[in-house]
């Protein structure tokens, strides 16, 4: 059996995957996307913020998933730091999808663009890659030799061949959905609520069944037991999961937010790089936007073959800072909620009590040695080209930029030892910065601080 090249394999039909084939196809890339067609979604509805609307517009997405979705009219709020339930304040309404439907409109858009899409189908990747053995039903066996693959397979295990490293994870979380009939004073509405056990979001539409995803801590799980556990959280409830009638329960999953990397000549995409903690996310939105960054990645190795390398680490840092952002919030939503810090669930979840030391006034600062001016891939349009920045060799980060303000000059700032207030009216010398305005040059200043690309000079206080 000969193998068919192409120029990108998506391996999972979800909305990452999907979206990408579509995305890939709409530049007129020769694109096959393979999805075993059994999809089991954690609920039957997602939402997605209206914050979310303009970067799907930019993706070209913004119309199919407006016609997947209608105009997320509920009411939201919460029962969080407190006892009474708060209603937030209306505002730009944002939209509420059902996620079966709305993952097959893209495989068929992808479909009518030209995507090859195998769906059911199982793909085998070949050891060393470069070659996928695909058995799509009703079609046969057939061999690819793609230029690329993308696994975008979801929160499950990944094939062995990409070997695959969990770099972080966050505490081991199960979520629990059960559809049931809301409480009449309840329809039209979504509440998020926090309970002594972990937290519970349920969504009461004005018609049809409701649903209520019930969070827990895994190792709870195992100490008290299913059951007892998620009897206990139904019983704490204040707000419309507590009047939810003939709960059944439809689905259960792993929600452990997790970041996987790997050494494998592959793109880890979507939920298969990053698994971010149910508290933070916006499920959807995060495969979306991650399939959008994805498709400038390949189109962009694709005429560019020489920059794969740097674009898949690229892409690989891009998912990391996704999940260290997400992580940060629900971090912060955590912090809010000090009724039950006793509780195992909230125990468990708590940030490090030893906050980072803040910068002393006067500090002397001085420029990472692992930091190193040069060419970098920036994004530009749909796509990336290269521009002046730096690396820290360390991490592998680039930037060339931070806001608006350019980083290679505030880098030049500190070739010497600096406190702030002297760098910044230095940088006023400089002709690329003295038009900016001052506050702005600062607030980069510490933000290079926070990524450890300025570090106090030695002998400092606070150096090593």
């Amino acid at each position: 059996m000969s193998p068919k090249a192409c120029e990108v394999l998506v391996v999972g039909g979800g909305p990452a995957g999907s979206a990408l084939a579509l995305l890939l196809a709409q530049r007129a890339r020769d694109v096959a996307l393979v999805d075993r067609g059994r999809a089991h979604h954690s609920g039957p509805h997602e939402t997605l913020l209206a914050s979310s609307l303009p970067m799907l517009e930019r993706a070209g997405l913004g119309r199919l998933v407006r016609d997947c979705a209608q105009v997320d009219s509920m009411r939201h709020g919460a029962i969080w730091g407190g006892d009474e339930l708060v209603w937030q304040a209306p505002g730009e309404a944002g939209l509420w999808l059902q996620r079966g439907p709305f993952d097959e409109a893209l495989r068929t858009a992808a479909a009518a663009r030209g995507a090859r899409v195998g769906c059911p189908g199982r793909v085998r990747l070949r050891p060393g890659g470069g070659e996928a053995e695909l058995d799509l039903a009703g079609a046969g066996a057939e061999l690819l030799r793609p230029a690329h693959v993308v696994i975008a397979t979801g929160r499950g295990p990944l094939p062995a061949t990409v070997g695959a490293h969990e770099a972080a994870a966050g505490p081991r979380t199960f979520a629990f959905t059960f559809v049931g009939e809301p409480a009449a004073g309840d329809r039209g509405t979504a509440v998020v609520e926090a309970v002594p056990e972990g937290w519970i979001w349920t969504h009461a539409p004005a018609a049809g069944g409701a649903s209520a995803a019930v969070l827990l801590d895994g190792a709870q799980l195992h100490e008290v037991g299913r059951e007892v556990l998620l009897a206990r959280a139904f019983a704490h409830a204040r707000g419309p999961a507590q009047r939810l009638r003939d709960r059944r329960l439809r689905h259960a999953n792993d929600a452990t937010a997790r970041l996987r990397t790997t050494a494998a000549d592959v793109l880890l995409l979507g939920d298969a790089a990053a698994t971010i903690d149910p508290l933070a996310s916006q499920g959807v939105e995060k495969a979306l936007a991650a399939a959008e960054q994805a498709a400038a990645v390949l189109d962009t190795a694709l005429d560019r073959p020489d920059w794969w390398p740097r674009l898949r680490l690229l892409h690989a840092r891009w998912e990391q800072g996704l999940f260290n952002a997400h992580r940060a919030a629900s971090a912060a939503f955590v912090q809010l909620e000090r009724r039950f810090t006793a509780e195992p669930f909230w125990r468990r979840r708590q940030p490090p009590s030893a906050p980072r030391p803040a910068l002393a006034p006067g500090t002397p600062l001085v420029r990472a040695a692992s930091v190193q001016d040069g060419s970098i891939l920036v994004r530009h349009g749909d796509g990336f080209v290269e521009a002046e920045g730096a690396c820290d060799t360390a991490t592998g980060e680039t930037l060339s930029h931070v806001g608006y303000v350019p980083v290679l000059p505030l880098l030049a700032t500190f070739a010497v030892p600096r406190a702030l207030a002297d760098a910044v009216t230095a940088a006023g010398r400089d002709a690329r910065l003295f038009v900016l305005p001052p506050r702005a040059v600062h607030e980069a200043m510490l933000e290079l601080h926070r990524r450890g690309w300025l570090t106090a000079a030695a002998g400092a206080a606070g150096s090593p």
